[in-house]
């Protein structure tokens, strides 16, 4: 449904996005993720069209954005950042108003705005200037406008602002039905949220997609060991982390990038003794914030 191909975006001499490939199937809920100055929101406004690229190019349902943008918009949804709306709008006429941009009229119309209105829970506040709603209610207005016309492939960037729990819950159950016939791509600097409503997950980090895969590949990226050796010296040999001296011969580490017969070497090499070796797995969270910081070693 959405590919983009090495798409890349420069300001002057800055590089905002470097050669990047992404792609979301119908069905599938992709997570964007990164930290600030990543290239996320850029490489959105270059997907939904707000942005030219400066290479590359975008293709939506197989129509290239570029050369077709009004024929690719239409079966696009997008739910920009701070979901910016008409304050002095009522939700019914910002909703109709949206329909009749993507050619919905009459019957047509008035069924789709009811649908979204229950479906986004915004039934009772239709009629409410926007301007007067919260800020979870104005998110949930900004939605059923990105989905009125049925869209193929929904985009989102932070959409989960300004939602209370019991909202988010609502909000993830939402999109599961949605990306039944539509393929969502979800940006948000929220690890947790992203692990809770998304299948698949893509890092970017200065511009460039930095990990694509599941969260069970996120979790795994690394195999790791929990050791006890002992002199403390062997733990400097084995360039163990959250080091922690149990008593004066003992030490207890975590050692990434060996597999267990190779820590087992070193600490023989080292003429220390191994106790423990247990094999770990860091948590998402973890192995997020070490994908971000090799690759800034790496650029």
């Amino acid at each position: 449904m959405l590919q983009t191909h090495s798409l890349c975006k420069s300001f002057g001499a800055a590089v905002a996005v470097e050669t990047l490939d992404l792609s979301v199937q119908v069905g599938q809920i992709r997570g964007l993720l990164g930290p600030n100055g990543a290239g996320k929101s850029t490489a959105i406004r270059m997907i939904c069209g707000v942005l030219a690229p400066t290479s590359g190019n975008v293709t939506i349902h197989g129509i290239d954005c570029s050369s077709k943008p009004t024929v690719a918009k239409q079966a696009l949804g997008y739910v920009p950042e701070g979901a910016p709306l008409p304050l002095e709008f009522l939700p019914v006429e910002y909703l109709n108003h949206t329909a009749s941009m993507y050619g919905l009229i009459g019957e047509e119309r008035s069924k789709a705005v009811s649908h979204w209105a229950q479906s986004c829970d915004i039934a009772n506040v239709m009629r409410k200037p926007i301007g007067s709603l919260s800020r979870g209610y104005r998110q949930r207005v900004a939605l059923a406008a990105a989905l009125v016309h049925n869209p193929q492939l929904v985009v989102l960037d932070e959409p989960s602002t300004g939602l209370d729990p019991a909202q988010n819950a609502s909000f993830r159950k939402l999109l599961k039905e949605v990306s039944k016939s539509a393929a969502i791509l979800y940006s948000s600097h929220n690890l947790a949220e992203v692990e809770a409503t998304c299948d698949v997950v893509s890092i970017m980090n200065r511009g460039k997609c930095v990990f694509d895969g599941d969260f069970a590949a996120l979790r795994d990226c690394e195999e790791g060991y929990v050791v006890e050796v002992s002199p403390h010296g062997v733990v400097e040999q084995l360039q163990g982390t959250k080091v922690v001296r149990i008593d004066e011969e003992w030490a207890r580490c975590t050692v990434h990038g060996s597999d267990g017969e190779t820590i087992a070497t070193k600490v023989t090499d080292a003429e220390g003794q191994l106790r423990l070796l247990h094999p770990t797995s860091d948590s998402i969270e973890a192995n997020y914030l070490r994908i971000i910081s090799t690759s800034k070693v790496q650029a």
